[in-house]
């Protein structure tokens, strides 16, 4: 059966309407008594009947939290855990470290529904030892410094996560983070960090490998560079490299000889 347009568009901005109403509800975490099923398994909510899937509940409504989360999830800790430390059928994931419910306002807005009154390194050393360079895992730490170039460009989140820890490598902080080169190991190796590969690629293409033909493990922002296009965070190679850089292999995944 065939609607008439002025039917289906009417259909098209109420569900419009209802996903913002939702989307706007959820974005402060204010749910109803019938959006308690979508994290735990019945209507009446509680730490002990979360979904185990309640990872997937958050990316319903936090999508692209999947591409620059701080930690990863749905695994068992090899190490012991406080109590506050909310485990799901014994398994680490979004709610472990979030208290989706906290209460107060600046406490959601402001410390971002973290369990406890305290965020970035501090929280992580909650559960977590770090060597005497600040690392959570092994790896080593870039040498050089971060120049920011354009102040006006925007930086992805997985870049600004690693800025957060490695803010004295930044040569200046005046008027903002930006765009710009990361000089590793005091001046070797520089690589642009917030600039677009695309457009490289459009005015060289003998000089770089097609965006869409670069090596696995390799990731772009919005078709940008960041510190995530090569460095995994939770990677067990050197450097935290997404893969081994034996015989340039990582710099040959975009760059042609």
């Amino acid at each position: 059966m065939k609607r008439k347009p002025a039917a289906v568009l009417a259909i098209f901005l109420a569900v419009s309407a209802v996903a913002l109403v939702i989307s706007a509800r959820q974005q402060a975490h204010q749910f109803s008594a019938e959006e308690c099923l979508f994290c735990h398994t019945g209507a009446r909510g509680g730490r002990g009947d979360l979904r185990p899937d309640v990872t997937s509940a958050c990316a319903a409504c936090h999508p692209s939290a999947r591409n620059y989360q701080a930690h990863p999830t749905d695994l068992v800790p090899k190490i012991p855990l406080p109590g506050d430390m909310l485990l799901v059928n014994g398994r680490f994931t979004c709610v472990s470290c979030h208290d989706v419910h906290a209460r107060s306002a600046k406490a959601g807005r402001e410390a971002f529904f973290l369990r406890r009154n305290v965020s970035g390194k501090s929280f992580c050393l909650i559960c977590h030892n770090v060597d005497d360079k600040g690392h959570l895992f092994i790896g080593v730490t870039h040498g050089g410094q971060f120049q920011v170039k354009d102040k006006n460009a925007r930086i992805d989140p997985t870049t600004l996560l690693c800025i957060e820890c490695h803010y004295d490598r930044i040569d200046s902080l005046d008027g903002g983070i930006g765009a710009g080169n990361w000089n590793h190991s005091s001046g070797r190796l520089n690589h642009p960090i917030g600039v677009s590969y695309r457009d490289a690629y459009r005015k060289k293409p003998k000089s770089y490998v097609s965006p869409n033909m670069i090596g696995n493990g390799i990731e772009l922002f919005d078709g940008k560079i960041g510190c995530g296009t090569c460095h995994n965070r939770f990677a067990d190679k050197n450097f935290m490299l997404v893969m081994s850089n034996e015989r340039s292999k990582l710099c040959f995944s975009c760059h042609i000889t």
